[in-house]
C-alpha cells in the first residue's frame, strides 16, 4: 500500500513539474511546426488532473492543408498486477517532451474536410479573439458568482502558429462559465465554437 502512495504521489510531483515547464517554454513540436508551415492551430485541454494531454492540430503549407494528433496512448492495464520498478519505468516511457515522435500522427480526412475545417475555423478569426488574459478568467465578482467559482476544471488552451511566433489563448472551464453562470461573453463563445470543429472534424 505505501508503494502505491509513494508512487501516486511520484506521478503527481512529475506532472507539476511537466505542467511548469510547458507553461514556461514552447514544446519542440510547436518550433517545428513554426519552421515547417505556414499557420498551424494547435487545440489542447490543461488541467492538473490530465496526465498525458491530447493536442489536436490543424496546419497549412502552401495550399496543402493537414490533420494531426498527438496523443500519449500507453498505458496498463489496470488488471495487471506488476512491480513498482516496472510500472514506473512505463510510466517514464510517456513522459517525453511533445515533439515529432511516434505519438505525433497525421489523422487522415478528407480533402473537402480540410478544406471545410480550415474555412469555418479561419472565418471565426481566432487571432482576434479575446481569451481571459484580455477579459478576465471566470465571471464578473458578485455574491452568486462567487459562490459558484470552480477550481478544478480544464483550461481549454489554442495556440496560432506561424512563422512570425507563437500566440496562446487560454480559457478556464469556458463551457461551465459560459453556460452555468455569465453566458455572453464572445471569446468564450468563439473559442467553443472552434473546440466544436476540432472534435468534430479530428477528434472524432
Amino acid at each position: 500500500m505505501k508503494y502505491k502512495i509513494l508512487f501516486i504521489l511520484i506521478l503527481t510531483l512529475n506532472c507539476k513539474a511537466i505542467f511548469a515547464q510547458e507553461k514556461s517554454s514552447v514544446p519542440p513540436l510547436y518550433k517545428f511546426l513554426k519552421d515547417n508551415t505556414d499557420t498551424t492551430f494547435v487545440l489542447k485541454y490543461e488541467s492538473n488532473w490530465n496526465l498525458n494531454p491530447e493536442y489536436l492540430i490543424l496546419s497549412k503549407k502552401r495550399d496543402t492543408i493537414n490533420a494531426y494528433v498527438y496523443k500519449i496512448t500507453t498505458s496498463l492495464d489496470q488488471r495487471i498486477v506488476i512491480p513498482h520498478n516496472f510500472s514506473y519505468k512505463f510510466y517514464q516511457n510517456t513522459q517525453v517532451p511533445v515533439d515529432v515522435n511516434p505519438y505525433f500522427n497525421p489523422k487522415y480526412l478528407s480533402a473537402d474536410s480540410l478544406m471545410n475545417i480550415w474555412k469555418e475555423l479561419t472565418s471565426l478569426k481566432p487571432w482576434s479573439i479575446n481569451d481571459d488574459q484580455i477579459d478576465g478568467a471566470g465571471c464578473p465578482v458578485s455574491q452568486d458568482s462567487l459562490q459558484r467559482q470552480i477550481r478544478d476544471a480544464a483550461s481549454i488552451k489554442l495556440s496560432l502558429i506561424t512563422k512570425k511566433g507563437i500566440k496562446e489563448l487560454s480559457f478556464y472551464a469556458p463551457q461551465y462559465y459560459e453556460k452555468e453562470i455569465c453566458p455572453g461573453r464572445t471569446g468564450r463563445q468563439l473559442i467553443l465554437k472552434i473546440e466544436e470543429l476540432f472534435i468534430a472534424y479530428i477528434k472524432r
